[in-house]
């Protein structure tokens, strides 16, 4: 599932439960909406 941290906007993908985002350790995350989720890809893609 790919999430996205409410306070510093970092999109992540992880399996099972997640309780912090990895980029500033924040617990205000939520699951990324489409449009995150297009953009996660699109970045990954590029990366490669």
């Amino acid at each position: 599932m790919i999430y996205v941290c409410e306070n510093c906007k970092f999109l992540f993908e992880r399996q099972g439960e997640v309780f912090h985002c990895p980029g500033c350790g924040s617990a205000h995350i939520r699951p990324a909406d489409e449009e995150e989720q297009r953009q996660y890809i699109k970045n990954r893609e590029r990366a490669r």
